[in-house]
């Protein structure tokens, strides 16, 4: 008999390590994409000031399973509005926040892309390289200490993978690309790539010229929100953004929640900026729900709190974001674009904001789609 439960506790062991390290099975790649197009406007006329296309796409897990499947998704979205002639010099492509983020999955098997939620993602990509993630775990003191490590032991895979395809779709379209974001450890741009040793992380976008190559520096966000702040360190604020050309103009770069702040966009206008873009991602509420206020950071002016609970989330973004600090600061120009999908449970919502000359254009309700948008500049 005590034989016996040494031979079953062996067994359950053995059971328990293999489902432990077990990957999964290979995903079936063979169907393309899905594109989802539910909505696409296109505002102003072209007079040769260049312009903007904003892309809402509709991410799920299978379109990170690898980098080229990735970019073939992108590519999908690329050709819709090159199609609609929206592509041609002085062409600015907007993508939304954490876009890339989600690239730590890329080249996984089955058990973290149809896991069926984050929680259950993360315990095979920890297996998958088990000393890396307990070296970071061990070194740093991150107050979510598990993402972070996550985010550094596959930090050189995401951003390998953001320059690849990125550079790639830039060369390919001869456009310029704000690359939405991503959780990216010591995010730069290097001789070697875009992101070197080890340090913090930040929620960093990069701008790629039609040559294909990274532009200037990083845009790393300023004001984590709560999700975020657990490993995610800030941007400071005096530390400045990098402003970019744009045809006749220059463009300045704000991450979703930085949107909402003048200390951010200020610095950005005084640079020379005369357009502002803005990847967002709304999840955890929707664009109808009650505005639930400022959830970190907040400006030093309380005012805003009369409004908590009064606007909902949408008519706050319209108030306080992209359209409220643009009027602001005499900013005619400018777009945010969200993140749309499904990825382990987080569902993104949101509405397209477009600045045109002083007057704003809402997207369309397509939290169950993808969107494309353009703008004419003058």
């Amino acid at each position: 008999m005590r034989h016996k439960k040494k031979l079953i506790t062996l067994a359950v062991a053995a059971a328990a390590a293999f489902w432990l390290f077990w990957p999964g099975f290979s995903p079936d790649l063979s169907t393309p994409p899905s594109l989802k197009i539910t909505a696409s406007a296109s505002f102003g006329s072209d007079t040769g000031g260049g312009n903007v296309v904003g892309i809402e796409p509709y991410m799920v897990p299978l379109d990170y399973a690898t980098p080229a499947r990735f970019k073939a998704k992108l590519a999908g979205y690329f050709d819709a509005a090159k199609t609609k002639g929206w592509f041609g010099e002085g062409t600015v492509v907007l993508l939304p926040e954490h876009l890339g983020t989600w690239l730590i999955a890329a080249d996984s098997k089955s058990r973290v892309l149809e896991a069926d939620d984050l929680s259950s993602a993360m315990l095979p990509l920890i297996t998958a390289h088990p000393l890396d993630f307990l070296k970071d775990y061990f070194i740093f003191n991150d107050q979510d200490i598990v993402s972070a490590s996550l985010f550094r032991t596959y930090a050189k895979k995401i951003a390998d993978a953001q320059l690849s395809v990125f550079s790639a779709l830039a060369r390919e379209y001869h456009v310029t690309i704000v690359a939405g974001s991503a959780a990216q450890m010591t995010a730069g741009i290097y001789d070697d790539g875009l992101t070197y040793g080890h340090g913090p992380i930040f929620n960093a976008s990069f701008v790629f010229g039609p040559d294909g190559e990274p532009i200037d520096d990083a845009v790393r966000k300023v004001h984590p929100i709560p999700s975020e702040t657990g490993f995610i360190t800030p941007w400071p604020q005096d530390a400045g953004q990098p402003t970019f050309p744009l045809s006749r103009h220059r463009f300045g770069v704000m991450i979703c929640a930085d949107s909402w702040f003048e200390g951010v966009a200020r610095p950005l206008k005084n640079a020379g900026a005369d357009v502002l873009l803005v990847p967002a991602f709304l999840q955890g509420t929707t664009w109808s729900s009650p505005w639930r206020g400022y959830l970190n950071d907040s400006p030093k002016d309380k005012d805003w709190r009369t409004d908590v609970g009064r606007l909902n989330e949408g008519e706050a973004w319209v108030k306080y974001a992209l359209p409220g600090q643009a009027a602001t600061l005499g900013i005619q120009n400018g777009m945010t674009v969200f993140l749309k999908g499904d990825l382990w449970g987080l569902k993104g919502d949101g509405r397209a904001l477009i600045l045109e000359d002083g007057t704003l254009h809402v997207g369309a309700d397509t939290k169950d789609g993808a969107a494309l948008y353009n703008l004419w500049l003058n």
